[in-house]
């Protein structure tokens, strides 16, 4: 399901197996003067497996490769129900949780068909993309060199949130809320001007329920992905336990995903020199081209 269309790339590709179809794009980056990629040898080049942010498409990620200042085969993947991305097979249900030990493997298995080596992977990922990266991150932490996380979700669950994924009571209040969707939002609305909201709050529900496929995609979005939540305690394990460098950043102005939601891991993790917490002038939207330019410098410190 695509809701950023305009700019799709004519270059993506799937894979599939495990019961999931991924959809995928690759950029080969070189960072030589003359920006041209020939001669550059697929299996010496460590893969950037980049996961996007929800209702996103895969091509967020085009002005990221353009400033990469290292030789890297940038993948970019679109996670279950963007894009092509979903389920596959008609046994498989379309509320059906991916298990991260399957989401690596397929990431694994999308390297080795394009000819990547597998033993030493970079993961860049933002929101939602933030949080599955964390996932596999602790699932296998040596596998990854470098790690890059732009305002990170799961490091703070909403009790709507628990409540809507995992019970069959939460099931029922969003399927009401899609069939009363404007009654909700008219609501919404009111407690807005009452000032018992504040407007973020309501512009954040307008656009999870500004249609009937949006409000599906929430869903089967959220369902898809409840497997990938990993506790404050395995990810510090996982951090600690990890040979390459990690970085979070937080935008100091993002309301969607505040800076504090990082504070408790940050206190886990405060004696680790090889994990960097980053407060940057940034909304939620850290896919710009000022706020990349940023990350880029701390990431590679230069």
């Amino acid at each position: 399901m695509e809701f950023a269309a305009g700019n799709e790339r004519s270059d993506r590709k799937t894979w599939s197996n495990l019961g999931w179809t991924l959809e995928y794009a690759v950029d080969l980056i070189t960072n030589s003067e003359s920006g041209e990629s020939h001669g550059l040898v697929p299996n010496t080049m460590r893969p950037v497996f980049a996961l996007h942010g929800f209702a996103r498409p895969l091509e967020d990620f085009i002005p990221v490769t353009q400033v990469w200042p290292e030789n890297s085969a940038f993948i970019s993947v679109h996670l279950p129900h963007h894009g092509r991305s979903k389920p596959d097979g008609p046994s498989v249900n379309s509320e059906t949780a991916i298990q991260p030990k399957d989401l690596l493997q397929l990431l694994v298995e999308i390297a080795r068909k394009e000819g990547f080596r597998t033993d030493s992977l970079d993961l860049l990922g933002y929101s939602i993309g933030g949080r599955i990266a964390l996932s596999l991150i602790t699932l296998d932490p040596k596998r990854w060199n470098r790690v890059a996380l732009l305002a990170p979700d799961g490091l703070k669950q909403s009790p709507f949130y628990g409540v809507t994924v995992h019970t069959r009571l939460g099931k029922t209040i969003w399927f009401a809320i899609d069939r009363n969707s404007e009654y909700v939002l008219r609501w919404s609305q009111r407690l807005v001007e009452w000032k018992l909201m504040p407007s973020h709050l309501h512009s954040f529900i307008a656009f999870h329920l500004s249609s009937h496929e949006m409000r599906m995609m929430v869903w089967n979005g959220w369902r898809a992905h409840r497997k990938c939540w990993p506790s404050h305690r395995a990810i510090a394990d996982a951090f600690r336990s990890t040979d390459g460098s990690i970085d979070l950043f937080f935008g100091s102005h993002d309301r969607i995903i505040p800076v504090q939601n990082g504070r408790r891991l940050q206190k886990m993790t405060r004696s680790l020199p090889h994990i960097c917490f980053h407060s940057i002038p940034s909304g939620h939207g850290m896919l710009r081209k000022e706020s990349i330019q940023m990350i880029i410098q701390r990431i590679f410190k230069t």
